[in-house]
């Protein structure tokens, strides 16, 4: 069995150096722009060919990261620059947003694509549904156990898995708590890191109770080879080269048998040490944050680090072979292990007056090759009329040989692309008659005395009611057993249910076998067109826009699109698969708070039955009085968690009336500021 790719992170070029020196089998790095990773020093256009160059001259690949949300206005430029980075010479492109997914295999179609963690891809249907959009290759989330990977190391599609590195608090690209409390979208690359800052459980024990600790499964190595994942993707663009030179280091040790140095790879860079809790499915244990002696620990060990990468690392063997013939220039023909062959010509040899020129004269001026990624094997000289050439020229034919074959190992490393840069989207205005309703709840009780609305009901309220015309099943955001989500859809949708409120790309493709309408939910993360149309061709009839959008935003792609939008309740602003409070204090059950470091109470949901729990913001968006802002919306969606149906009457009475009836404690969310535009 072959082993797993080493992929490691690349924040800038010495970075991307030290990885390769180290024996990373591919780099992945952001652009200037659409990088989850914008803090990060990241490559312009002519720094992103040379690291292609450097990757191919190693044999080695280089994928691209562009993997954030973009709005309407940002796709043009967008088009214009992933033509010019898929001229550079990058392998593969790591995606987020479905509207970049459809943009790139429209104009490029041989661009390989990777569905990036920020898909929050966890199950097999969703990384099925993936792999029919165009991806070869899911980045699964972070959380997965090791049985949850090998569910989708079986499928006909690639794995790639976070094996060292960063723990985020929440799912990736279900964060939006750094967007909504500071403006800084974690889905733009723009992560205020939040989590990282001091939160108290009710106990308060903790000072920084939603920071995990960095993950490591560098002593899992073999078991995940086993299962067959098939990249073992380490974290860090914005770390110091040190970083991904020894966890690039230990990963090769652990495929060889060895055992990886964990002090050294703890010392560069931990939180209160390492996790793998995820993995085995035991979650204790797995909260810390960067202690002083974290810091210190590092500086200790960095300059025995920079050593081991500061000369250039060898990859293949050369083969030299020399032909001189009288009166005629001298040729030299090299190849390298993977096939490449070049010649080039010299001077014309003299006669020689003692000694003509051996294989093991040649031999001395070939094995200097000290400064390229090279070692000598074997060198072979055909001198039948005993000729000679000096110390000077046999050198000179050894580095035009060497600049030869590296350009030649480039070139055949290189992917050459046809690219379609004339390809425009486009979708028609559309008018909707009237606005719509869709009430999602938490309890049965909640809608008595309500009716001709929409209601949204999670899929264990679902199993315990009649179905109504107007009511729809809202998907979990997490499934946990996969075949058992399927049954009860299946039964639910025998029992009269018709409809699928979807915020997974797993609810799309379970959904539609099913044969239930579909609806998108805010988990899908729309924010522009192009993945509205991507949605309405996987069979949605309808979406929710990202409520990142601002208000502008989202009402003129609401125009475009048959869309709904958080109007109400409290904005989901983290979804965990470790509950802090019960990891840290023991479970509460019930009103259960995290606080942050300005005594803001911020609730938390608990999903016992697909293990994750939301945390809501502290604050409940009310924008009654601002609807006018929204008038192109087809639906208007409302959150609701604790309210009596009193509350929820009187609520929808000020929406349906746009009432001065304002609470005292409100927030228009990022509506009309900080939102994207």
């Amino acid at each position: 069995m072959a082993n797993p790719e080493i992929l490691a992170p690349a924040g800038s070029m010495e970075t991307l150096i030290a990885a390769l020196r180290c024996g990373a089998d591919a780099v992945y790095i952001g652009a200037k722009a659409y990088s989850a990773r914008s803090s990060a020093v990241n490559f312009d256009l002519p720094e992103l060919r040379q690291a292609a160059e450097l990757c191919h001259l190693y044999g080695a690949k280089l994928h691209l990261a562009v993997n954030t949300l973009l709005t309407d206005k940002e796709l043009p430029e967008f088009q214009e620059f992933i033509c010019k980075a898929a001229e550079s010479g990058i392998d593969a492109c790591i995606v987020q947003d479905l509207g970049v997914l459809k943009i790139i295999k429209s104009i490029i179609p041989e661009m390989t694509v990777h569905a990036s963690t920020q898909m929050s891809i966890h199950t097999p249907e969703g990384a099925l549904q993936a792999k029919s959009l165009g991806c070869s290759r899911i980045v699964a989330a972070r959380e997965m156990s090791l049985e949850d990977l090998k569910l989708l190391c079986a499928l006909p599609v690639e794995t790639e898995a976070f094996v060292h590195g960063a723990l985020c608090m929440s799912v990736s690209g279900q964060c939006s708590f750094s967007a909504v409390a500071g403006g800084r979208s974690a889905n733009r690359g723009q992560c205020a890191q939040a989590c990282r800052l001091p939160w108290k459980t009710p106990s308060g024990r903790n000072p920084a109770a939603l920071s995990l600790k960095d993950l490591s499964l560098a002593e899992h190595v073999q078991e995940l080879k086993k299962i067959g994942v098939d990249s073992f993707k380490i974290e860090g663009r914005m770390k110091r080269p040190e970083y991904v030179a020894s966890a690039v280091t230990a990963l090769k040790m652990a495929l060889e048998g060895l055992q990886p140095d964990m002090e050294t790879l703890q010392a560069v860079f931990s939180r209160s040490g390492f996790t793998d809790g995820y993995f085995t499915g035991i979650r204790k244990n797995m909260f810390g944050y960067r202690r002083k002696e974290d810091v210190l620990a590092g500086q200790k060990v960095f300059k025995e680090i920079q050593a081991g990468y500061e000369k250039e690392r060898t990859v293949t063997s050369l083969d030299f072979s020399m032909k001189m013939k009288a009166n005629q220039p001298v040729l030299l023909t090299v190849s390298d292990e993977d096939g490449n062959i070049v010649t080039v010509s010299g001077e014309i040899p003299e006669t020689a007056l003692k000694s003509p020129l051996t294989s093991e004269m040649l031999r001395k001026s070939m094995q200097k090759l000290g400064d390229t990624v090279y070692f000598c094997r074997n060198v072979v000289s055909e001198n039948p009329d005993g000729l000679i050439l000096s110390a000077s020229q046999c050198n000179a034919l050894r580095r035009n040989a060497v600049e030869a074959m590296n350009t030649e190992r480039v070139r055949n490393n290189t992917p050459v692309y046809e690219i379609h840069p004339e390809i425009e989207f486009q979708l028609e205005t559309k008018q909707h008659s009237a606005v719509r309703k869709r009430l999602h709840i938490r309890k049965l009780s909640q809608i008595q005395g309500i009716s001709a609305e929409i209601v949204c009901l999670p899929v264990s309220l679902a199993q315990n009611c009649k179905p109504e015309l107007s009511y729809y099943i809202e998907a979990p955001r997490i499934i946990r057993n996969e075949k058992k989500y399927a049954q009860k859809l299946k039964e639910l949708y025998q029992k009269g249910y018709r409809h699928l409120i979807c915020h997974n790309l797993a609810d799309v493709r379970i959904g539609r076998n099913i044969g239930l309408i579909l609806h998108g939910g805010f988990g899908l993360n729309c924010t522009n067109r192009i993945t509205a149309q991507s949605l309405a061709e996987q069979g949605l009839q309808d979406v929710m826009l990202s409520y990142e959008l601002s208000a502008r935003s989202l009402n003129a792609l609401a125009g475009c699109v048959s869309g709904g939008a958080f109007v109400y309740g409290r904005l989901p602003m983290m979804l965990f698969r470790v509950c802090p409070i019960k990891s840290q204090d023991g479970c509460h059950r019930r009103n259960c708070m995290m606080t942050d470091r300005t005594g803001r109470k911020f609730p938390l949901l608990c999903s016992q039955e697909y293990d994750y729990i939301e945390m809501l913001n502290s604050e409940t968006l009310w924008i009654a009085d601002k609807l006018q802002d929204f008038s192109a919306l087809a639906y208007q969606d409302f959150y609701f968690t604790e309210e009596s149906p009193e509350q929820i009457r009187q609520i929808l009475h000020d929406y349906e009336y746009q009432s001065g009836n304002v609470p005292e404690k409100r927030t228009n969310g990022l509506y009309f500021k900080g939102g994207l535009r």
